[in-house]
């Protein structure tokens, strides 16, 4: 081996003496550059979840429907019955989309659609949790705007619908937005495809994209997007061309077919190294790499490059050695370049080469998610004097008139109604949707190859987990378990995205352990096993000369399954007379309220009521309530509280709602208060007293609010006007903002 090559690399080397000597135990020598640089890659927290490995090992992983669990593939995979499974993950582009946000939002959804796509399932939704800064400031209108355009690009081109998702803004969140993206796909069992490579002589083929030099140094936007250092065979528009995963998709699906595939694993931010060595730690074998035949764009790539470059629409395939003839020929015709450049061995080892010159060998295990990377326990501390503490409803004034409080919360774009946003994606993808003719908590797809519906969501109030980050973690669970539920569901299991600040900040860690306990105890508690993730750290942004950490934004993902059309449910009021009840009890609570947060400028001091044992109690009875048809309308309450609940459920078909406040509940806390484990429900008057019978045997509290009126809205005999009005605001005001009219 040439143990004297040297790399322009070197200076980006990122790892300690500790681990540099750990690299020479391992190898029992002294290492080269490349494999230093290897090493250094595949042993980012990215690559080898080295600061936050420990802490999701606390998450449940298995249940009755998980078929593919985290950390074992791409993606994870759960049964939905008659022998098909349901294919999905949730990936994070943050750090992409505060630098050139159309083309990291676009590019987001590329290596999570890849992630589903080659475990051989064909995507059919698209989910995305947003959040941005103040939206006072026009980093925040611009920042907002241009992600929108990268997801319409995607979907656009990928013709997979947007079913939806959650925005949300706050200072919190200034000059480092939050961008994740959430890919389902659908196969059958027996078509699932590993990223395995195990066999002795069986070939590693490359497909894809031609290999350029981005991402090899940095990351790909700082270092190449906006420096232009190394791209200059590639321009923006091409980049924002997402053909390429069109092509992956095609080629994948008729390879598969075909059952010409032994393995594929999407090549990412370890690139051609990093892919490599998970297929054969899957397969505990050990694989051998000519980069000479890597297929590139620029013809002054070296090893190094050609190794770790992060260039997008990739792929490595595992194939039979006697197949490849009829995988060439499958794979001529498309537009995807490729070429045979390794082959599986026995070593355990992976071994690069060029042109016959040994470069690089490094053990398997001892690199990438699930090896013997070294794993770290970082410093935890609570925060001390900032600490936040609980705050008395009482140490807050109560408003004096109530009209004016819901006229300034009109004007929160966290309350303000999305429907113009989901309009502005492609109509013609959703014509089929159950969530199309009326609103839900959830979103539905229905399936057809499987005569299923999925129901899907994604959940986080980053104000509560700032307040308190293991019971905002446990709501973010919970609040996506009684979206499906609401909707008629069964949640089954979910993806997270788990964004923080610097792990190496105690206090940011702090945050994210007691995130994970929270996740880890509410998954439990709901029976909703994590399949799939991601970790997002170093969510930062300079404020005054320091580096400030985002809020805590740990993201739920959550998939679930309606098992007759009958129990598909919606928000929508639909008839006058109709009585109104809420489930669950209203609380003396304000706490983490965009009502505090928004009206009285406060910041949270505690995080809403919460219980896990009413949590599942309320839940339950809802999906009894649905199956036994004794209701007509069901909506969680949630950010806005109980009016904005109510308000959601008039505009659809211009009802309104006429009802009395709890005299044990202050006014405010009843009408904006965010106490979870409440749902609001309409019941017909032929079913109202079945319905009381049903609960009151349940045992389950619950209380009447009143009724669905013709349009006018009046609480404890008061008349707040009429929901036109209410409607034109509160649905044009997303729009307003982003024409910079209010």
């Amino acid at each position: 081996m040439n143990s004297n090559i040297t790399s322009s690399g070197s200076e980006n080397i990122d790892l300690t003496h500790a681990e540099i000597d750990l690299i020479s135990e391992i190898l029992k020598r002294e290492p080269n550059q490349l494999e230093l640089d290897m090493f250094s890659r595949l042993w980012t927290e990215h690559a080898s979840y080295k600061n936050s490995l420990k802490w999701l090992g606390k998450l449940p992983k298995t249940g009755d429907n998980v078929i593919v669990k985290a950390g074992d593939e791409s993606a994870g995979a759960i049964d939905i019955g008659d022998g098909y499974v349901c294919v999905f993950k949730m990936e994070s582009h943050n750090h992409p989309c505060s630098i050139q946000p159309r083309l990291g939002a676009s590019t987001g959804m590329r290596v999570v659609t890849r992630d589903v796509f080659s475990m051989g399932a064909k995507p059919v939704a698209f989910l995305d949790s947003l959040r941005f800064g103040d939206g006072e400031r026009d980093t925040a209108r611009w920042l907002f705007s241009e992600v929108i355009n990268g997801i319409k690009d995607f979907e656009e081109n990928m013709k997979v619908p947007v079913v939806g998702g959650e925005v949300g803004f706050d200072k919190g969140f200034n000059s480092n937005p939050i961008v994740n993206n959430m890919t389902v796909g659908i196969a059958k069992k027996e078509d699932l495809i590993s990223g395995v490579a195990a066999e002795e002589g069986q070939l590693i083929l490359v497909v894809g994209a031609l290999t350029g030099k981005e991402g090899v140094d940095n990351d790909v936007f700082s270092a190449d997007v906006i420096s232009g250092n190394g791209t200059e065979a590639i321009t923006y528009d091409q980049m924002l061309d997402s053909n390429i995963e069109k092509s992956l998709l095609k080629a994948v699906k008729s390879l598969n077919e075909k059952k010409l595939v032994v393995g594929i694993q999407t090549i990412g931010a370890g690139g051609i190294a990093g892919a490599a060595t998970e297929m054969a730690a899957r397969g505990n074998s050990g694989m051998e790499i000519d980069c000479s035949k890597i297929p590139v764009r620029e013809d002054n790539l070296d090893e190094r490059e050609k190794l770790l470059s992060e260039t997008w629409g990739r792929i490595l395939l595992c194939i039979d050695k006697d197949d490849l003839a009829k995988v060439s020929e499958i794979l001529q015709p498309m537009q995807v370049a490729f070429s045979v450049i390794g082959k599986v061995n026995k070593t355990d080892k992976l071994t690069c080469k060029s042109d016959g010159e040994l470069l690089a060998e490094i053990p398997v295990t001892y690199v990438g998610l699930g090896g013997k990377a070294p794993i770290y326990e970082r410093e935890i501390q609570e925060p001390g004097e900032n600490v936040i503490k609980e705050l008395m409803i009482d140490d807050v004034p109560e408003p004096d008139h109530y009209p004016k409080v819901i006229a300034d919360l009109m004007n929160s774009l966290n309350i303000v109604s999305k429907s113009y946003l989901m309009d502005t994606f492609d109509q013609a993808l959703h014509k089929d949707s159950m969530s199309n003719k009326y609103p839900s908590d959830a979103a539905f797809v229905k399936v057809e190859e499987a005569d299923k519906t999925l129901a899907l969501t994604v959940d986080c109030n980053s104000y509560y987990v700032e307040a308190n980050p293991y019971v905002g973690a446990q709501i973010a669970v919970a609040e996506a378990a009684r979206n499906i539920i609401c909707g008629g569901g069964v949640p089954l299991a979910v993806t997270d995205c788990l964004n923080f600040g610097n792990p190496y900040d105690p206090e940011v860690f702090w945050q994210f352990t007691q995130s994970v306990e929270g996740l880890s105890n509410a998954c439990k508690a709901l029976n909703t096993p994590v399949v799939s993730g991601n970790v997002s750290f170093y969510n930062q942004s300079s404020q005054e000369g320091r580096l400030k950490a985002i809020s805590p934004c740990p993201v739920i993902g959550m998939v679930g399954v309606v098992e007759s059309k009958d129990h598909h449910t919606v928000l929508t009021y639909k008839h006058k007379g109709d009585m109104i009840f809420l489930i669950g009890q209203s609380k003396d609570d304000i706490n983490a309220s965009e009502y505090l947060n928004f009206y009285h400028k406060m910041k949270s001091h505690a995080a809403p009521y919460f219980n896990m044992e009413e949590e599942l109690e309320v839940q339950e009875v809802v999906k009894q309530l649905i199956r036994n048809k004794l209701v007509r309308s069901v909506h969680d309450v949630s950010s806005g509280g109980l009016f904005f609940n109510m308000l959601e459920s008039s505009l659809p078909l211009g009802f309104g709602f006429d009802i009395t406040t709890d005299a044990e509940v202050r006014k405010d806390a009843f009408l904006f208060g965010e106490a979870q484990s409440r749902v609001v429900v309409s019941v017909s008057p032929e079913k109202q007293d079945d319905f009381v019978d049903f609960m009151l045997e349940a045992d389950t509290p619950f209380s009447a609010l009143g009724h669905v009126t013709k349009g006018e809205i009046r609480i404890d005999d008061e008349s707040y006007g009429f929901i036109d009005d209410y409607k034109e605001k509160i649905s044009t005001q997303l729009k307003k903002w982003i024409d910079r009219e209010v």
